[in-house]
């Protein structure tokens, strides 16, 4: 019952406090890949937290579950709710029921976002080789379109001809770099992963403030690769380019780019722009360890509390009251058994 526990306590902390906390006092815009990493982290360790309680639950509380091994028969004896009570046995069944239940659905969510989103890019790439120009010169596909956009598919960048009329010859490169970095860092499978993981479990906070900064993060992690060439004040000026220009002739909500495809947003494009242009975004060599330590032990704690939980599963106890095993005796299975 402790690995239970463990578990519940570890998804609740997380799911609870995790948003407020990295809202307020992390520095996500300053250290994007690294934030990216931990939002990773967090939200699969609550996945693997919650079914795994499940799991620790059933095989605790299911008679037949708990017989599998005498150190856990024993122990799911001296406990107040036993695997001989029916009631044991009913909390006993939901937990592995949930389980199941949850691992089923993550594994549907995986297989539905990922095969959505592949089909969507599949058609829009089919579509693109009927409407858009090759530029070899440029290495892109060119789109007849007066909106000034750009975005990037996984093995192509696609640019308007809006966009070409607009932008200059140095934020163009900021452009392209930006939409390659995606391309390069696969940031598309990063946000897939993101949402799929989200749909599994849609109420829980945790999971849909991931999602919504992943997407966030990877627009500036794109940026400071655009940045590291071309600097600062030119990604900045291609951002405002880009990010809120639109075609005389065409409403807003005229937008070329599809749903599925990474490019420019324009709602948090003054955010961006004002992030290149301070001074101050940098992290500190001190602040920057204290990042690096931090995701360090968002990794390391699961893990330990995992194997820890796991260990607890075949602790030592007092005599079964139905098998007539002696301490020794569990102990000693337990350790063959390890």
């Amino acid at each position: 019952m402790t690995a239970v526990l463990l578990l519940v306590v570890y998804a609740l902390a997380v799911a609870v406090l995790a948003p407020p906390l990295l809202a307020r006092h992390w520095p996500s815009d300053r250290a994007p890949r690294l934030t990216v990493t931990l939002l990773q982290i967090l939200t699969c360790s609550f996945l693997l937290a919650t079914v795994g309680a499940g799991l620790a639950l059933a095989f605790t509380l299911v008679e037949g579950l708990s017989e599998l091994s005498p150190a856990l028969d024993s122990c799911a004896d001296q406990l107040p709710v036993t695997d001989h009570g029916s009631l044991g046995t009913a909390l006993g069944h939901l937990g592995w029921i949930s389980a199941v239940l949850l691992s089923a659905r993550l594994l549907y969510c995986l297989t539905a976002t990922f095969g959505t989103a592949h089909r969507r890019r599949r058609e829009h790439s089919q579509m693109l080789r009927m409407l858009a120009k090759r530029d070899d010169d440029l290495g892109v596909l060119v789109l007849d379109h007066p909106s000034p956009a750009c975005y990037c598919l996984p093995d192509d960048v696609v640019i308007t001809t809006g966009a070409l009329e607009r932008l200059s010859a140095k934020q163009l490169e900021a452009v392209l770099l930006h939409e390659r970095a995606h391309m390069s860092g696969r940031h598309h499978l990063i946000i897939a992963l993101a949402t799929a993981i989200r749909r599994t479990m849609p109420h829980i906070k945790l999971l849909a403030y991931a999602e919504r900064e992943t997407r966030r993060l990877v627009e500036l992690i794109a940026d400071d690769a655009a940045v590291a060439r071309t600097g600062a004040p030119t990604v900045a000026a291609a951002l405002a380019v880009i990010g809120t220009a639109h075609a005389e002739d065409a409403p807003p909500e005229y937008n070329p780019v599809p749903e599925t495809a990474l490019a420019i947003d324009s709602s948090p494009t003054l955010r961006r722009i004002r992030r290149l242009l301070r001074l101050d975004q940098t992290l500190t060599r001190r602040t920057h360890a204290l990042v690096i330590a931090a995701t360090t032990a968002a990794t390391v704690l699961p893990v330990a509390l995992l194997a820890v939980s796991g260990a607890t599963l075949f602790r030592p106890c007092p005599p079964d009251l139905d098998s007539g095993w002696s301490p020794a005796v569990v102990m000693s299975v337990a350790a063959d058994g390890s």
